[in-house]
């Protein structure tokens, strides 16, 4: 079964890759287009590309509590509008047992910068 999760990790980091700047979701203050649905997320910057790659049971409640991606993007003096987020949302087989698994192998494959700044949380 490694294939298929490793196929499903890929199949998610496309996704998660592919979709325009233009379409993911500007940072603000509340962030109102952001899921509450459990999902693997990714930070992005215009032109670099993947910054973070995480996974939550509620991507809207995490950023508007507060994330040390954000932040790592304030130290590197990013402009606001060049950062965005982007969701795949999981089903509930994907979450239960697959959700750890699926962020690890999207980071492997990646290395976004601010993970490794940032230490994977439970």
């Amino acid at each position: 079964m490694p294939d298929s999760t490793e196929n499903e990790a890929l199949e998610i980091l496309q996704t998660l890759i592919s979709r325009p700047f233009e379409d993911c979701i500007p940072v603000g203050r509340n962030f109102p287009a952001l899921t509450t649905k459990h999902s693997i997320y990714a930070v992005r910057h215009r032109t670099e590309g993947l910054l973070y790659i995480g996974k939550s049971q509620n991507p809207k409640q995490r950023f508007m509590g507060g994330h040390k991606a954000l932040v790592w993007c304030w130290i590197a003096r990013y402009a606001p509008d060049d950062v965005r987020l982007t969701a795949y949302p999981l089903d509930y087989r994907q979450w239960t047992t697959l959700s750890l698994n699926l962020e690890t192998l999207i980071i492997q494959a990646t290395k976004p910068p601010f993970n490794a700044q940032i230490p994977m949380r439970d």
